[in-house]
């Protein structure tokens, strides 16, 4: 028994006809009454009574009807689950990384973003040790092995008070 059949089954049986079920999954009559007769062989029961009228389910059907709908909603929810990636994100201290793991967030809700802030003491924020995907640091590191992208160039200055007696504290 294959999800596959039992989709298709369950159209059959929501619709009630062939036809239309057919039309619904898109694909010809003749390959889903096959299969449904498949799928029927292999549970050894029949599933549907067919008439001239239509299709109505069997005691068996109406029971398959309910499993398969809960079985196929399970499925759905694996496949959700599955598609949903982690990334995890290494950043120095920076509220900018942040904001950018946020923005990051909003234009990819599939993906859960974990942060995992780290000092100076480790720049590759745990890249190196397999502890995040993908990092947000700042240079200079050793870049051996790792692939880099300048994201922003932040400009760095000193500050000294006007009067303070150091020489150079001019410029």
């Amino acid at each position: 028994m294959e999800l596959r059949t039992l989709r298709y089954f369950v159209a059959v049986a929501e619709e009630l006809h062939f036809g239309r079920a057919a039309q619904r999954l898109h694909m010809s009559q003749p390959p889903l009454s096959r299969a449904i007769k498949h799928l029927e062989n292999d549970l050894g029961a029949a599933l549907l009574q067919r008439s001239s009228a239509g299709v109505r389910l069997t005691e068996a059907g109406e029971t398959l009807l309910v499993e398969a709908r809960a079985l196929l909603e399970q499925a759905d929810r694996i496949r959700g689950k599955l598609r949903r990636t982690t990334l995890t994100v290494g950043m120095l201290g920076d509220n900018g990384g942040a904001r950018l793991a946020a923005a990051f967030r909003r234009r990819h809700p599939d993906v859960e973003v974990r942060v995992r802030e780290t000092d100076l003491t480790d720049p590759t924020c745990g890249l190196r040790t397999g502890q995040v995907d993908v990092a947000l640091t700042r240079g200079p590191f050793d870049k051996t092995g790792l692939r880099t992208r300048v994201l922003r160039r932040d400009p760095v200055g000193a500050v000294l008070r006007a009067d303070d007696p150091r020489p150079g504290a001019t410029t």
